[in-house]
C-alpha cells in the first residue's frame, strides 16, 4: 500500500473513528494482505487499528501476510454474517475489482446499521495487476458505487496534485454510511444485495467458455468464424507501432513551442 493511502487512512480515523477510542469496534479490512511491507515497515491498517483497541479482521482471496480470513469468493464473503461490522476498509482494491459493483454491495451487506465503510482507489497511475487492473475512478466514481449499494455518501474527494512523494496514483477516497432504513426498505436493499450474489455466482469465467464444445444450428450463428483472442489483442498493438514510425518529432516540438508562446502571452498579458 502506498504512501498517499496510508496518510488518508490516518485522516479517516482522526475525523471519523478517533472519538470511539477504547470502544470495541469491529473493522473487517477488504483486501488486506500486505503487499508493500518491507519487513521492517508494515504497510496495512492493522498496527494503528489494534492500538486504538479495536477488533481487526484482515480479508483477501488468497493467503499472505495480514491476511486473517480467506474467502472462497471474491463478491460474496459467505464467512462473513450480514450486519456483523462497524467499519469496513477497501484501500486499492476496487481497482482490481472486474465487477466493482458487487463488491460494494458485499461490504453494504456485512455494515452494521449506521457502520461506515472507507474506500480508496487511485485515479491515475500505470497498470498494476493484482492479477487484474480493470479501472480508474473519478470524482463521482466510488460515490456511485456507494449510492447503488444503498450507502449514504458523507464524503468524496479526489486527489488533484501530486502532493506526496513519488505518487502517481491521485487517490479517489470515499466515506460511506449505511442508514437505518424501515423494514421494508431495508428489504428491498436486501433483496438487490441477493441479486447480485447471484449475478456473481452465474458468472462465465474464460476457462467455463474455453471448455464449450457445444454445437449450434448453421442457421443461428452469425456469419463469423470463431475467432482466438491472441488475434482481436494484436491489431491496435501494430497500429501503435505503425504510428510511432510516422512519429515526427521536430512537428512535435513546434506544438509544444506554440503552446508554450501562448501560455507566455496570457500570463504577461495586462489584467
Amino acid at each position: 500500500m502506498h504512501e498517499s493511502a496510508l496518510d488518508k487512512f490516518g485522516v479517516f480515523i482522526s475525523t471519523y473513528l478517533e472519538r470511539y477510542h477504547g470502544i470495541p469496534l469491529s473493522i473487517l479490512d477488504i483486501g488486506s494482505c500486505d503487499i508493500g511491507g518491507d519487513g521492517e515497515r508494515a504497510s496495512n491498517h492493522r498496527a494503528p487499528i489494534i492500538a486504538h483497541g479495536w477488533k481487526y479482521l484482515g480479508l483477501d482471496i488468497e493467503n499472505g501476510p495480514n491476511v486473517d480470513l480467506v474467502v472462497k469468493n471474491s463478491y460474496h464473503y459467505a464467512e462473513i454474517d450480514d450486519c456483523s461490522h462497524d467499519v469496513v476498509l477497501c484501500s486499492q482494491v476496487l481497482e482490481h475489482a472486474r465487477y466493482p459493483w458487487l463488491l460494494v454491495s458485499e461490504i453494504a451487506r456485512v455494515l452494521k446499521p449506521n457502520g461506515l465503510a472507507f474506500l480508496i482507489a487511485p485515479s491515475s497511475g500505470h497498470v498494476h495487476r493484482y492479477p487484474e487492473d480493470c479501472y480508474r475512478y473519478y470524482p463521482d466514481g466510488l460515490s456511485a458505487l456507494g449510492e447503488a449499494a444503498g450507502l449514504v455518501v458523507i464524503d468524496s474527494h479526489v486527489q488533484n496534485r501530486p502532493v506526496y512523494r513519488n505518487n502517481i496514483w491521485l487517490d479517489a477516497t470515499a466515506v460511506l454510511q449505511k442508514p437505518v432504513l424501515p423494514p421494508e426498505l431495508e428489504g428491498r436493499m436486501q433483496a438487490r444485495r441477493h441479486l447480485a450474489r447471484l449475478s456473481a455466482e452465474a458468472e462465465l469465467t474464460p476457462k467455463d467458455l474455453e471448455a464449450v464444445n457445444f454445437v449450434a444450428p448453421a442457421s443461428t450463428l452469425a456469419p463469423f468464424e470463431r475467432l482466438e483472442p491472441s488475434l482481436l489483442r494484436g491489431a491496435f498493438a501494430q497500429r501503435d507501432e505503425e504510428l510511432a514510425k510516422r512519429f515526427d518529432p521536430l512537428r512535435r516540438l513546434e506544438d509544444v513551442r506554440r503552446h508554450f508562446s501562448k501560455a507566455l502571452k496570457a500570463l504577461t498579458r495586462p489584467l
